[in-house]
């Protein structure tokens, strides 16, 4: 089993761009998973997955794929992470079951893919003090969301009952994003790399890094909100000119616990989700930035994959 944890395994990077690419499972979108995971490949840029554990270890073609490049020695880097157990929502359950869910979801992907994660990227990007109590239960000391959700970057140091030394959490949330939901919930929009690598641009500028999310269905022929198991190539050669311009701009591209290890990144005492925030100029700027980056609940297809996720 690898655990994959590599702070500071880089010197300090003043222009790292890191990708995750969530919602991670077998027999949905399979193609434009590995389509999208090849690109990054025959670049030797690093990847960031988010694998949904209880959703993988069925398909033999797609965890085949997965593991060798999770076991993979050589120059391109896939970090695996945790995506929750069935893409649950982590602030409706207590701390308790938070930590259990997480840890079945360790678990299965240590048994699939022979990795142990050390990143969780939150699914719908929510979470609170009780998710990162549950995360250092389970090992886990690097969260993703997203800027609506959490203030990029910074660290917070958790005392946990049973343990006399603090442990750190890193939280390095998504500031860009290759594509996302219309306004009116329609239909599902990838973006110009233009207009992705402006956000990254953006991000380097007010927080020092930039993080990319991305999602299979942006990659993948659609109607609507319908998707078939056939990638976009239109899309997939937007990703193309989106990392080759990323390096030609001599950003380097890092895995999502890489950042931690690479960015200067302060100490903050507590996490304060703007679930708890009162109604304030605060909130009215998180309620904008949630119509350039949030999504609405997921839908299940028939076989419980999910279809839909803001994050």
């Amino acid at each position: 089993m690898i655990t994959q944890h590599v702070y500071a395994a880089l010197p300090e990077c003043q222009k790292c761009v890191a990708f995750r690419l969530d919602d991670i499972q077998d027999f949905y979108l399979t193609k434009s998973q590995m389509e999208i995971i090849q690109t990054f490949e025959k670049r030797n840029a690093s990847l960031t997955i988010g694998v949904i554990g209880n959703l993988i270890g069925e398909d033999i073609q797609h965890m085949a794929f997965l593991r060798e490049r999770a076991d993979s020695a050589g120059a391109f880097k896939m970090e695996v992470a945790n995506h929750g157990l069935n893409h649950e929502d982590f602030t409706t359950f207590d701390k308790g079951d938070q930590a259990g869910l997480l840890s079945m979801s360790q678990g299965n992907i240590i048994q699939t893919l022979g990795v142990k994660p050390d990143v969780f990227i939150t699914p719908f990007n929510r979470m609170n003090n009780d998710t990162l109590d549950a995360m250092v239960e389970n090992g886990i000391r690097v969260v993703s969301a997203s800027i609506t959700q959490d203030t990029p970057p910074f660290a917070r140091k958790i005392s946990l009952a049973d343990r006399e030394i603090a442990i750190t959490v890193f939280h390095v949330p998504a500031t860009a994003s290759t594509g996302d939901l219309s306004y009116d919930g329609a239909q599902w929009l990838g973006f110009k790399h233009q207009e992705t690598f402006a956000e990254i641009r953006r991000s380097m500028d007010e927080h020092g890094y930039a993080l990319v999310m991305m999602h299979p269905q942006e990659f993948s022929v659609r109607n609507g909100l319908d998707f078939e198991n056939e990638v976009d190539m239109g899309q997939l050669i937007e990703l193309e000119l989106l990392l080759d311009e990323v390096q030609e701009e001599g950003y380097s591209i890092v895995s999502v616990s890489q950042l931690a290890g690479l960015v200067a990144i302060p100490e903050f005492a507590d996490y304060l989700s703007p679930a708890v925030l009162t109604v304030s100029f605060i909130s009215i700027i998180a309620l904008l930035l949630m119509r350039r980056f949030g999504r609405p609940m997921p839908m299940i297809d028939d076989k419980n994959r999910v279809a839909i996720s803001e994050g």
